[in-house]
C-alpha cells in the first residue's frame, strides 16, 4: 500500500531520472567536469573503504556537495563503477587491437599484452581490480545492457590472448601440454592475482612488474614440456 510520501517522491524521482538521462546523452562541459570529479572521488573512497561500503554520501562529502545533487550525475554507485570499468575495458580493447596488428612474435605480443593489462590495473586502481574479483551478482544496480557489454569486452580480451597463445603453439614458438584456453586464462590470472598485494606507488612500477610476470610466463611456454 502506498503512503502519501510515495505519490510526491515518485514524480520527483522521475524528473531527476529524466534530467540525468538527458545530461548523459548531451553532456555539457560542466557536466563532464563534475562527472570526472565524482570518478576521482569514487576512486579515493574505494581505496579507503572498498566498493561495497562506499555510499553516495561518501562521494558527496568527498567533492563537497549535497548528496541529493549527486543523483543528477549518477543513479547510484553501481552505475558509476560500470562507467569507469567500461571505459577501462574499451582502452584495453584499443591497446590489444594495436598489439594484434604488429609484426611481432607471439611471445613479444604476449609480453605487450601483459604490460597493457598490468598498466590498466595500475591506472584504474582500485576499481578494475574490484570488478574482476567481485561476484557479478552483487552489482544489481548496473543496467543489464551495460553489464552485458562489459562482460563481452572481458570475453574478447580472453579470446584475443587465447588466439595469440594458439598462434605461438602452431608456429612452434610455445610448447605446452595444456589447452590453449587454460594457458590464456592462466596468463590473465597471473596479472589479475596481483590484486592481493599490488598498490600503485610502492616498490615496483607497473611496467617492471609486468615484465617480471611476462618473464615467468614466457619461460614456461618456451621451455620443453614434459611428456
Amino acid at each position: 500500500m502506498s503512503t502519501p510520501g510515495d505519490a510526491s517522491t515518485a514524480p520527483t524521482q522521475s524528473r531527476i531520472d529524466r534530467r540525468r538521462r538527458e545530461a548523459r546523452e548531451q553532456p555539457s562541459e560542466s557536466y563532464l567536469r563534475r562527472r570526472g570529479e565524482l570518478e576521482l572521488a569514487a576512486t579515493a573512497v574505494m581505496r579507503r573503504k572498498g566498493f561495497h561500503d562506499m555510499t553516495l554520501r561518501d562521494l558527496a562529502d568527498e567533492v563537497g556537495a549535497e548528496r541529493a545533487s549527486i543523483y543528477y550525475y549518477v543513479a547510484g554507485k553501481e552505475e558509476l563503477l560500470a562507467d569507469m570499468v567500461l571505459r577501462a575495458l574499451l582502452e584495453n580493447q584499443a591497446a590489444l587491437h594495436e598489439i594484434g596488428a604488429r609484426q611481432a612474435s607471439a611471445a613479444e605480443k604476449i609480453r605487450a599484452c601483459i604490460r597493457v593489462l598490468m598498466g590498466q590495473f595500475d591506472r584504474h586502481f582500485p576499481y578494475l581490480y574490484i570488478w574482476v574479483h567481485q561476484d557479478l551478482g552483487r552489482f544489481e544496480g548496473i543496467d543489464k545492457t551495460e553489464l552485458d557489454r562489459i562482460v563481452d569486452l572481458s570475453q574478447r580480451e580472453f579470446e584475443f590472448i587465447e588466439r595469440l597463445v594458439g598462434e605461438g603453439v602452431a608456429a612452434g614458438e610455445f610448447v605446452t601440454s595444456l589447452p590453449v584456453g587454460v594457458v590464456a586464462q592462466s596468463l590473465i590470472g597471473l596479472v589479475a592475482w596481483t590484486y592481493r598485494w599490488y598498490e600503485p606507488g610502492h616498490t615496483l612500477s607497473a611496467d617492471l612488474l609486468a615484465d617480471g610476470l611476462a618473464d615467468i610466463a614466457l619461460r614456461g611456454l618456451t621451455g620443453p614440456a614434459d611428456g
